[in-house]
């Protein structure tokens, strides 16, 4: 198989100095945070998800759905309406057919190297939300580096998602 350069991908990279200082905010602004002076911390970021860009990929056989790629790029927006970041995905289905099962990667760009990546499995659904799941945090970067939980994603329609991050550092 032929290796295809994504340039939706460099939308995050071109975007991380923008959405930086959404970030600096105070936690109550961007989600709630509590802290400890001998343990962990624990913030909560809510934020809308609009997709910008979608490629499906058709791999063979074509009657099968077992290995076909969906690949997308999406903007995180606040309870404020602000743009606090960007979302890239990778989904790979894991049944023939028909299309019910994901494995999904996604890697959340919250500006200024901060990064945050998430793994796990959904469920589509014909009816009502595409899913509504609970993906690991498997890592992060910056401020996230060593970012561990897990993130609510409630996939209302292709275009759009309520996310919510619960993050333990």
């Amino acid at each position: 198989m032929r290796k295809r350069a994504l340039p939706a991908l460099g939308l995050t990279v071109a975007t991380a100095g923008v959405i930086g200082a959404a970030l600096a905010m105070s936690p109550a602004t961007a989600g709630a945070a509590t802290a400890s002076p001998a343990g962990p911390r624990s913030v909560t970021i809510e934020a809308v998800e609009k997709g910008t860009s979608v490629n499906f990929v058709d791999v063979a056989p074509s009657d099968s759905a077992l290995g076909d790629q969906l690949i997308g790029t999406g903007d995180l927006v606040g309870a404020d309406g602000r743009k606090i970041g960007t979302s890239s995905f990778q989904g790979i289905s894991t049944d023939a057919e028909p299309r019910t099962a994901e494995m999904l990667t996604f890697v959340y760009d919250l500006g200024d190297g901060n990064k945050i990546t998430t793994s796990g499995a959904a469920r589509l659904n014909a009816q009502g939300p595409v899913f509504d799941e609970q993906f690991a945090i498997t890592g992060g970067t910056g401020k996230y580096k060593n970012a561990r939980g897990q993130v609510r994603v409630l996939q209302e329609t292709v275009e759009r998602a309520k996310v919510t991050f619960d993050i333990q550092l």
